[in-house]
């Protein structure tokens, strides 16, 4: 009887687990597909710009008092992001946009970067970056007006700009594959101000 017992118990646990596999797959492989898909923003009716237009002007203070314009960056390769602290994409791309773009190109001097956080004070984005320890630029655009110029809905987005203020990618959404494609640009495009400078 014990032992009828047991087979029961391990059965029951066995369909328990088959279970969960089953569920896990269910919620996970449809992430995995979203995160591998492209962002692009061809067919997307928000976006405003097209990949080489020249890239809209901007000009935004940082979370350190210190205005950023893109016209005081031309001669390098830019990455503008658009993000949320309430993003849940967004928070999936923070820690590559520190650990892989960040932290390996900020000591560049053909390199330049900021993150702008579409709907959020000051006060809110120090905050939340207290909290999660990333280092590069942000700056705030409560009123959206900056964002405005770029789409009319949509984070996060980021926009690859070459040297002469063109843009060279741009992306809606975080998708693996795109971010490693954009990773490669920055990497062309700095061997390229490099090769330049022989």
């Amino acid at each position: 009887m014990p032992a009828v017992s047991i087979a029961r118990r391990t059965g029951h646990s066995k369909t328990i687990q088959e279970s969960l596999a089953c569920l896990l797959l269910v919620f996970c492989l449809p992430m995995q597909s979203l995160l591998a898909q492209g962002c692009s923003t061809v067919n997307d009716p928000a976006t405003r710009t097209k990949i080489g237009q020249q890239m809209p002007s901007i000009t935004v203070t940082d979370t350190e008092g210190k205005l950023f314009s893109l016209a005081s960056q031309r001669g390098k390769v830019v990455l503008i992001n658009f993000w949320a602290t309430w993003c849940g994409p967004c928070k999936m791309e923070i820690p590559r946009l520190e650990r892989e773009v960040w932290q390996t190109y900020k000591s560049s001097p053909n390199f330049a970067m900021v993150a702008i956080a579409r709907e959020q004070t000051l006060n809110d984005i120090v905050f939340f970056r207290a909290l999660n320890g990333f280092t590069y630029p942000i700056a705030p655009d409560p009123e959206r007006a900056t964002y405005a110029l770029f789409a009319d809905s949509g984070i996060p987005r980021s926009y690859l700009v070459d040297p002469n203020g063109k843009i060279l990618f741009q992306s809606v959404g975080y998708c693996v594959l795109d971010f490693d494609r954009m990773k490669q640009e920055i990497d062309r495009q700095l061997l390229a101000i490099q090769e330049t400078h022989k």
